[in-house]
């Protein structure tokens, strides 16, 4: 064994290996070994390809090799922390907000006074029998009220039946009191459901059907349950289909799975823990923690795994190809965490519901980044060259291929970099057209609207409206809390508005009755709508009764003290909608500011992290566009088997911004490293954005399509606004591994030239 002297003495040998013995490198020394032809040499191990050329000596992670040597402590400690997590969730639970937790402004002040307030009511549930042609005649009214007196007699949960009376637009209804848990709920609205089936069976020519809070969440609830479990069934197979075309061996593919699915079992338990102990979370927290973290740690695995593949198969030793895989591709992933983790932290600049939604995400996506650059490592060390077991046949010409320049997206990238300006132009442009369908976004804060229309619940719930305009279930609610020996005055103020309020466009009915809470302190006011939260005339509405029925009722009580008037009810949850707008430019710009930094110092180059920025913005800018256009309308409605409400969820578009910037990143990243590590080692800029989109495209295609199957699976759900989170996510993300990454990215590079590359002296470079 002798020393390397230096890089132009070892370039020397290469460049004369026919007539000198050949050079292998391994760690800091140089072996050199003779054959029978005079040489031995495997070119990549070198620092040159045969199929691409440009490798430079590698950096070893510290803690890709402690990993390696402590692989079994390593190993066993992961299955505890993972054990842990899995009994928390189960033992502890995830407390979730209460229902209107994530409300603001004045409905959160009118739901919190609601809330506190007892008015002695029963839960009920209301029985509704509607003829299609026509009012209901007097006599079949009173035959029906009779039938179903007997039908609900008792029937488990049902205390008593009310007195029946006829609906608005001429059907009858029949109030059902139910037995009522410590905070009013009804809690077994299940049987007197099953009586209402059979009845509605008896009656085929009249629609009956039953509304109420109790048996319209039990459904919903039902329905959510069912659809998550379809979703986590195909998803597994969905991901492991995709790793094995990835890797061609059901060892390497199964590897990611394993660590994804560990990922978001040890968020979870992490998320029960601060929802307990800190603050309660989002009901869709979970949701979000499976739909991020399996795509997050697959990927992130995946990463790492295929890089150390590539260098074991050039030669490495495999621990060797372990640490290298650490500094090259685990590097990567620590930065591209870091910069999701900064990305989801905008949702607690946001503040409210999305503080739990951002602590959620964030934890997963760290979870992910310790599997990949802690777990990982310990794991291909201890199964060494077995990863490649099970293998499958058709994948060994494609294995044999792996490493060469020469394929689709790098002869691709070759064109772009001869004509930069012109393929950013053009397709600037079309991600331009794509984003412009955005400028005519519409939000809201959705409602019964964006519930599977098909569900027995949501029909009755129709003709209950239908029969009762003015009732709460779809009115503004005008909230009262003044001294007790004031309720008559509070009760004819409010009456005394009904003209004004009656006045109004878009209002149905007002209510003839005031209720009142046991202590008087608390009086509720329901005005009917002929609109619901989705519409967007909807916040018309609020304003109107802010500004002319509001100001009537407070001056009647000017001599009242203490008298508070607050709206709420189910359409003044514009509120939310409209201060989850003013939280998005605020989200957006520390986002964008904290990604120019973290790039900055990540790379050195100030250039490369303007155009990372832009970049990620045109992707999240044409991810909008999309959005707006599949669900804006109706076109899409029976393709995706939905209807449209002609808005987005309101609290989609921040969410939507945090969750692209920061995955778009993992491809990015991992893309540019790269890119860099070919210009390290010697070739021009345009060879090395040539040879770093070849050498990344089959990771960052099989990245890409683990993330789509994924989130397209939730583009199946029946809830709207889930639905629209799963295809927004799978169209973006998609668009984003191939036109971003492998057009407009390389596009940038090419114009950047050297400047992608380098920076002021003085900022230090984390990634080399």
């Amino acid at each position: 064994m002798i020393q390397a002297s230096s890089a132009e003495r070892l370039m020397g040998m290469i460049q004369n290996q026919e007539q000198s013995p050949v050079a292998l490198v391994e760690g800091d020394r140089v072996e050199v070994r003779e054959t029978a032809a005079g040489v031995s040499t495997n070119p990549a191990r070198l620092g040159i390809e045969d199929s691409g050329g440009y490798r430079p000596e590698q950096p070893r992670s510290p803690l890709a090799r402690w990993s390696v040597r402590h692989r079994w402590l390593v190993v066993l400690s992961s299955l505890l922390v993972l054990v842990a997590g899995v009994a928390v969730t189960a033992g502890v639970g995830i407390a979730t907000l209460e229902q209107g937790g994530e409300l603001v402004g004045d409905s959160a002040a009118a739901e919190d006074i609601m809330d506190g307030a007892d008015f002695g009511d029963v839960p009920t549930e209301y029985v509704i029998v509607t003829d299609p042609a026509g009012p209901l005649a007097p006599e079949d009214a009173a035959d029906l009220t009779a039938e179903l007196s007997m039908a609900y007699d008792g029937v488990t949960g049902v205390v008593g039946v009310g007195e029946a009376f006829p609906g608005a637009d001429g059907s009858l209804v029949v109030p059902l009191e139910m037995v009522a848990d410590d905070d009013g709920v009804a809690v077994e609205p299940g049987p007197a459901v099953a009586a209402t089936q059979e009845m509605a069976q008896a009656h085929p020519d009249l629609e009956i059907g039953q509304f109420g809070e109790a048996s319209l969440d039990d459904e919903v609830n039902e329905t959510i349950g069912e659809d998550f479990v379809r979703a986590e069934i195909f998803s597994i197979p969905v991901t492991l289909i995709i790793l094995l075309l990835a890797f061609g061996a059901v060892v390497a593919a199964g590897v990611p799975l394993v660590l994804g699915l560990g990922s978001v079992a040890v968020a979870l338990g992490l998320t029960a823990i601060v929802s307990t102990g800190l603050i309660p979370v989002d009901p869709n927290s979970q949701s979000l923690v499976l739909l991020i973290g399996l795509a997050v740690g697959v990927d992130y695995a995946l990463f790492v795994l295929r890089r150390a593949r590539e260098e074991r198969h050039a030669g490495a030793t495999v621990e060797d190809s372990i640490a290298i895989a650490g500094g090259t591709a685990g590097r990567a992933v620590a930065i591209s965490g870091l910069t999701v983790v900064i990305a989801m932290s905008g949702m607690l600049v946001a503040g409210g519901m999305f503080t739990s939604l951002g602590l959620g995400a964030m934890l997963v996506v760290g979870a992910a980044v310790l599997a990949a650059t802690i777990t990982l490592p310990a794991i291909l060390a201890i199964l060494g060259d077995k990863v490649e077991a099970l293998r499958l046949p058709f994948t060994r010409r494609r294995e044999a291929r792996r490493g060469s320049v020469d394929t689709f997206w790098g002869r691709l990238a070759g064109q772009v970099t001869k004509r930069p300006l012109a393929w950013a132009v053009t397709v600037g442009a079309l991600l331009v057209a794509l984003a412009s369908p955005a400028l005519g976004m519409k939000t809201a804060t959705g409602g019964i609207e964006t519930l599977p229309q098909d569900l027995a619940s949501v029909r009755a719930y129709h003709q209950f409206h239908d029969a009762v305009p003015a009732d709460e279930s779809g009115a503004l609610q005008v909230v009262v809390r003044a001294p007790a020996g004031s309720a008559a005055d509070v009760e004819a103020a409010l009456l005394a508005s009904g003209d004004t309020a009656g006045s109004l466009d878009l209002v149905s009915a007002v209510d003839d009755s005031v209720q009142v809470s046991a202590d008087g302190t608390v009086s509720v006011w329901n005005i009917g709508l002929q609109v619901n939260s989705s519409d967007e005339a909807m916040p018309d509405v609020v304003d109107q009764v802010r500004a002319q029925v509001l100001p009537e009722i407070e001056a009647a009580l000017a001599d009242v003290p203490d008298a508070a008037v607050h709206l709420g009810g189910a359409a003044a949850v514009t509120d939310l909608t409209s201060w989850m707008d003013g939280r998005l430019p605020w989200v957006v710009g520390f986002v964008l500011a904290l990604t120019l930094i973290v790039m900055t110092l990540s790379f050195g180059s100030p250039a490369l992290a303007l155009a990372t920025v832009a970049l990620n913005a045109l992707s999240v800018g044409a991810a909008y566009g999309i959005l707006t256009a599949v669900f804006g309308g109706t076109w899409a409605e029976g393709l995706l088997d939905f209807n449209s409400t002609g808005a987005i969820a309101s609290w989609l578009p921040l969410m939507l911004f945090v969750l692209l910037f920061g995955l778009s990143m993992d491809y990015h990243i991992f893309v540019t490293s790269r890119v860099r590590e070919a210009r390290d080692g010697g070739a021009s800029p345009r060879e090395a954005i040539r040879v770093g989109l070849a050498r990344s495209a089959g990771v960052v295609t099989a990245a890409a399509a683990v993330m789509v199957g994924v989130f397209s699976i939730f583009g199946t759900l029946s809830i709207l606004e889930m639905k629209q989170l799963g295809v927004g996510l799978a169209a973006a993300v998609l668009l984003d591994a191939t036109v971003v990454r492998g057009i407009m990215l390389p596009a940038l590079l090419g114009l950047l030239g050297d400047r992608a590359h380098t920076g002021p002296s003085w900022l230090p470079r984390l990634h080399h």
